[in-house]
Order: structure tokens, then C-alpha cells, then sequence
């Protein structure tokens, strides 16, 4: 019945979002029954909106998973929009670096080393929590901020292309690119690299030693501690994988789609992320606890209210910007439940 009830609290939190969306088209487009017909049917018109719009999917898998795991420790990363950035910068200097290098050496060493460098910044917020007890909403988010503007310095100074036309790098060597799969949109391999992530946590949750005490430590802390699991080494090997996948989701994107390092280009990953854990989120446990394998309708939810209304403008004069308020919709009623929901828990 718990199953249902979430599943229909679910159900209306996005029936009253798309709600409001429509409500704004009404009330702002001088056509909105053409705008909202737009809308809802030009990202599966063809191959090319169709494809685009699960290429949009594979970040917003990447930065799920990546807020889904540190969740699942009952820890919050919110640097993972910095994350995913310098590590895509990195990435992509290492791809530069290894032109001609065999790609199947080359592509899985250039994701490794983005991995490792998102890992690396997510493990300093859940190295300050367990040894200075620095609270890793701050943490994270400040040291998130950093990256950002420090790879922005990167891309406008060492790194910067001047015969790119913007705020570039240089463009990498194509056999570094990740196979197109629906052309002409840009949906490509990097697909499989998401979903492969999301099983292979999905076994390490359910069936692995540490999913067990991770498990434990995000249900109660304290009584974790009873039995023997050092809190702050789950703390430290959550972060770590929640950094070390949103560095994946970055420079994939990079190999995937752009071909190089453009500043912004992955603009509110993080925070949509951030919003795919919270719909992929399971409340029947005391406290929150995340399916991965849910991750993939919400990213495609998600990806959908970007396609859509990105398409939708160049068939009407519908503006971009509505998928913003769907999204904040859902993300505000979501949080909403969320924190209703956990401090429920806490008074019982």
C-alpha cells in the first residue's frame, strides 16, 4: 500500500507541475493551443528531436546517480555541478594530451582520471565532516562554486582557443569521440556507460558489503556505529563515488556531444541531478532511501521538459524558459514531501 501511495504522490506531483506549465503557455502565448500541441509532441516528431532528447538523458543519469549515492548515506553533495565541470575540464586536457593514443586505451583512461579528480573534491567535503565535523551541505556547495570559476579561469586563460570563435579549448581528436547512435541528433554510447553505472551500484546496494553498512549508516547512524561500521569511512567512499560519477557524466557529455570543453556547457546538471535523485527517491524506509533503477523515468522526465520546450520555441512562440517552471515545480513539491516526509520520521 506504502508502494502505491508513493507511486500516486508521485502521479499528482507531476500532474500539478505540468499544470502549471500549461497554465503559463495559456496565459503568455498568442497560440497556446499550437504551443502546447509543440510541446508535447515535437521532441517525438523524429529521429533528430527523439535522439536529442536522449542525449539529454545521459547527463541528467550521470548527476542522478551521482546525488543518488551520497542520498543513500543520508549525506547531501551539493558540489556536484562544480564536480562535474573541472572534471570535464580535466577530461578533456587529458584527451588533448592523448590524440594519438589508441581510443581503447585513451577513452577509458580520460573518463578514469575525470572520475577520479570529481571523486577527489567530493572526498574533501566528507574528509572535513569526519574530522573537523563541517557541516557538507556548506562544504560541498562552497567548494562546488570554487570549481566553477576556476575552470572558468582555465577555459578564458591556458586553455582557451583563440581561433574557436568562444570560450572554448581546442576541439578534440574525433577518434577520442563516443559513437553516435541515432544520427543526425547526437545520441551516442555514453548512454550504456549511464546505465551500466546504474546496475552496477543497483548490485553494490543490494548485494555487497558495503551497500549493506551504507544502508545502515543512512537508516541510523548511531546504532551503525553499535554494530561496528566506522561512519566516516562510509561517509568518505559515498562522496568519492558521488564525485567520481558526476566527473564521469561531464566528460562523457564532452566526448559525446560538444568535442570540446565550452564554458557552461553543463549548466544545471548538478541541480536537475539534485532533482532526479528526489523523484527516484523511496520514502517507506525511516529515512530516505533511493531505487537507481528509478533514476532513469525521472531523467527522462526531465530531459522531456527540456527538449520539449526547447523544440517547442522553434514551432511557436513558446519560450524555452517554461521548462523552468515545470521543473521548479516538481523540484519545490518534491522537496516539499521530502523533508515533510523525513520529519514525520523523526517525531515518531
Amino acid at each position: 500500500m506504502r508502494r502505491r501511495e508513493l507511486i500516486a504522490q508521485r502521479l499528482s506531483i507531476l500532474a500539478i507541475s505540468f499544470a502549471a506549465g500549461l497554465i503559463v503557455i495559456w496565459l503568455t502565448s498568442s497560440a497556446p493551443a499550437q504551443a502546447i500541441h509543440s510541446f508535447l509532441t515535437v521532441p517525438f516528431s523524429n529521429r533528430y528531436f527523439f535522439g536529442n532528447l536522449l542525449t539529454l538523458m545521459i547527463p541528467f543519469i550521470f548527476t542522478g546517480l551521482a546525488a543518488s549515492i551520497s542520498f543513500q548515506a543520508n549525506e547531501f553533495n551539493l558540489g556536484i555541478e562544480g564536480q562535474c565541470y573541472f572534471s570535464a575540464l580535466v577530461g578533456t586536457w587529458m584527451a588533448l594530451q592523448l590524440g594519438q593514443v589508441d581510443r581503447m586505451l585513451a577513452i577509458p583512461l580520460i573518463i578514469v582520471v575525470s572520475a577520479v579528480t570529481g571523486g577527489f573534491f567530493a572526498f574533501i567535503s566528507a574528509f572535513l565532516k569526519s574530522k573537523y565535523a563541517v557541516n557538507e551541505l556548506i562544504s560541498s556547495l562552497l567548494i562546488g562554486y570554487s570549481l566553477l570559476y576556476l575552470t572558468d579561469f582555465f577555459l578564458e586563460g591556458p586553455m582557451l582557443d583563440l581561433q574557436a570563435g568562444l570560450i572554448a579549448t581546442k576541439t578534440i581528436d574525433d577518434r577520442l569521440m563516443l559513437a553516435k547512435i541515432l544520427p543526425p541528433s547526437n545520441f551516442n554510447s555514453g548512454f550504456f556507460w549511464g546505465i551500466a553505472l546504474l546496475i552496477i551500484f543497483y548490485f553494490i546496494l543490494k548485494k555487497s558489503v558495503f551497500g549493506l553498512k551504507m544502508t545502515l549508516y543512512g537508516h541510523n547512524p548511531k546504532f551503525s556505529e553499535y554494530m561496528g561500521i566506522k561512519g566516516s569511512k562510509v561517509i568518505h567512499k559515498a562522496f568519492f563515488l558521488s564525485g567520481a560519477v558526476a566527473g564521469m557524466g561531464g566528460i562523457i557529455d564532452i566526448l559525446g556531444v560538444h568535442t570540446k570543453m565550452i564554458r557552461g556547457f553543463s549548466f544545471g546538471y548538478g541541480w536537475t541531478g539534485i532533482a532526479v535523485a528526489l523523484i527516484a527517491t523511496n520514502q517507506n524506509a525511516r529515512n530516505a532511501r533511493n531505487n537507481p533503477i528509478w533514476i532513469i523515468p525521472a531523467a527522462f522526465l526531465f530531459a522531456f521538459l527540456e527538449s520539449a520546450a526547447s523544440a517547442a520555441a522553434i514551432f511557436s512562440d513558446l519560450t524555452p524558459e517554461i521548462s523552468k517552471i515545470i521543473q521548479a515545480s516538481i523540484f519545490f513539491l518534491v522537496t516539499v514531501s521530502f523533508w515533510k516526509k523525513s520529519g514525520d520520521h523523526q517525531t515518531t
